[in-house]
């Protein structure tokens, strides 16, 4: 199979979107919560040294921040939780309109996958795929990365998806695609 231009591109089904939004960016969200919370301590400890004057005892300011820095750990996850749960069922409303929903895709290329949508966007190398799984239903290509991610193409949609040109080019290039 000549590899040189490959390129699939699949408009992804309501039901993928929300596998997709459950696996990917709910800890997606969680993840950039998190960070700008940490910014937020970051320059609010950072302002306060700004403050500091001649007067100021720098052991109480390094006690004062310290405490500061443990109350932060002790109660973030009390905040990161329901802001990126408020920002997910956001989200799941924003599905209803076709506009949304449209900006979904998956592109797979001769070297690439592409997980492509309107709250984030992940690259994959084929060298990432660990193993690919095909079904009478869906195929699976399960992804080595740090959270170990499950990409799901559902074989069910005959919209234009050449899934059968999808799962040669895995068998040929990638790895064995086990069928069950």
């Amino acid at each position: 199979m000549n590899t040189s231009g490959f390129f699939l591109e699949f408009e992804l089904n309501i039901g993928e979107i929300h596998k997709l939004n459950k696996m990917y960016f709910k800890s997606l969200y969680k993840e950039k919560v998190t960070v700008f919370l940490g910014i937020v301590l970051f320059f609010a400890i950072f302002f306060d040294f700004l403050n500091l004057d001649n007067d100021t005892d720098v052991i109480n300011w390094l006690v004062r921040n310290l405490i500061l820095i443990i109350l932060f750990f002790l109660f973030q996850y009390s905040f990161v939780k329901p802001i990126s749960k408020t920002i997910f069922q956001f989200s799941k409303k924003l599905l209803k309109y076709n506009r949304f929903s449209k900006k979904y895709k998956f592109n797979f290329t001769n070297s690439n996958i592409f997980v492509h949508s309107p709250l984030g966007e992940f690259v994959y190398k084929w060298s990432q795929i660990e193993n690919a799984i095909l079904t009478k239903d869906f195929f699976f290509l399960y992804v080595r990365d740090r959270n170990g991610y499950i990409i799901s193409i559902s074989n069910k949609t005959n919209d234009g998806r050449n899934i059968h040109e999808l799962v040669d080019f895995v068998e040929n290039n990638v790895t064995h695609v086990t069928k069950i």
